[in-house]
């Protein structure tokens, strides 16, 4: 039986809720930023003496994208699923600086890497996927950097921090209106098609995320985050979002345990904050189950499309990102559980 409700894709209730954030501690300076790759690109802006990075060989293009624009060579570590997520760092001897990523909002250590700080090492911790976890980053990282407006209604946001310095170039420029009122557009009509079901209403906020997203792919740079979306990360919610994810994912994990053709890229006690449930699917079939959930009106997206450099992980082709997040309920959980496991 197909679900008439529908799961997953972008936030709209920007009118009511709210993200309940709370800052990272410990940290000596901070900018608020436009997007995610604004924010990389404002860490590396302050360290110009950077040449030679390190990334994860597991990431998503417009983390890489921030780099290129600075004209700094990158490299990659490799990270990979078998048996469990493995992730393995070498760092050769001409390399600056490393980015780290902490996935999806797992417990997942950082290495010791005493031996590259030594040395004048840089590390930049990507917390996007950690920002509600109870860690949100290692101590041995010197900057922070993490996209916003994954985890609720924003019109945009980023964020950026210094662990022991300050930060000498902040982004300077409020973000286009014209961009803020097509967000806030798409979100109303995205709000509209939920009440009304209306498929014109569907295809025209589709197309408007869509404009959106291209335009912030090719005008992230020196840019904050608006006020109205700062107001909405600091409203409070009366539900825990942290409660509520966890306890989705527990569902998730204890549904999908017996299934013979998915794998958990976690173990379900390394919980911490989940942004999404990473499954692997095997024998081929991720795009199988993709489309039979989308077919369900259950939206679930790939981390990530294959970057534009030669990133090398089994991961592009095997994990799929199942919605645990705020909007939805234990009874949401069941109905792609039993759509995975038909």
């Amino acid at each position: 039986m197909k679900s008439s409700h529908e799961i997953g894709s972008e936030f709209s209730n920007y009118k009511v809720d709210g993200l309940n954030f709370a800052m990272p501690e410990n940290i000596k300076d901070y900018a608020f930023t436009f997007s995610g790759r604004t924010a990389i690109d404002v860490v590396l802006k302050n360290l110009p003496h950077i040449k030679k990075a390190l990334l994860p060989s597991y990431c998503c293009d417009s983390m890489i994208e921030p780099f290129r624009e600075s004209n700094i060579e990158v490299y990659f570590y490799n990270v990979n699923y078998q048996n469990k997520l493995q992730i393995e760092v070498n760092i050769p001897q001409d390399v600056d600086l490393l980015l780290w990523c902490n996935y999806f909002g797992y417990k997942n250590n950082m290495p010791k890497l005493d031996y590259f700080i030594d040395r004048g090492g840089i590390i930049i911790e990507d917390i996007t996927h950690s920002l509600y976890s109870q860690q949100k980053y290692d101590s041995q990282s010197h900057f922070l950097v993490a996209s916003l407006r994954k985890w609720g209604p924003l019109f945009c946001g980023g964020y950026c921090a210094s662990i022991n310095t300050l930060l000498k170039c902040k982004p300077m420029k409020q973000p286009s209106i014209s961009f803020i009122d097509n967000k806030r557009l798409a979100m109303d009509l995205k709000e509209q098609y939920l009440i009304d079901k209306s498929n014109s209403k569907k295809e025209k906020y589709m197309t408007v995320f869509n404009e959106c997203n291209k335009w912030l792919s090719k005008n992230y740079l020196n840019l904050t985050i608006d006020d109205e979306s700062k107001k909405i990360l600091f409203r409070s919610n009366n539900e825990s979002i942290r409660n509520k994810r966890i306890s989705n994912a527990k569902c998730l994990h204890d549904g999908l345990q017996n299934n013979v053709n998915i794998e958990m890229l976690f173990d379900m006690n390394d919980i911490d904050c989940p942004l999404f449930v990473p499954i692997i699917i095997k024998n081929g079939k991720r795009d199988y189950y993709r489309k039979k959930l989308i077919e369900n009106k259950i939206y679930c997206p790939i981390h990530w499309p294959q970057p534009n450099e030669k990133c090398e992980s089994n991961l592009y082709e095997l994990e799929l990102s199942l919605i645990c997040d705020q909007r939805y309920t234990e009874n949401d959980m069941k109905k792609i559980i039993s759509i995975l496991c038909d």
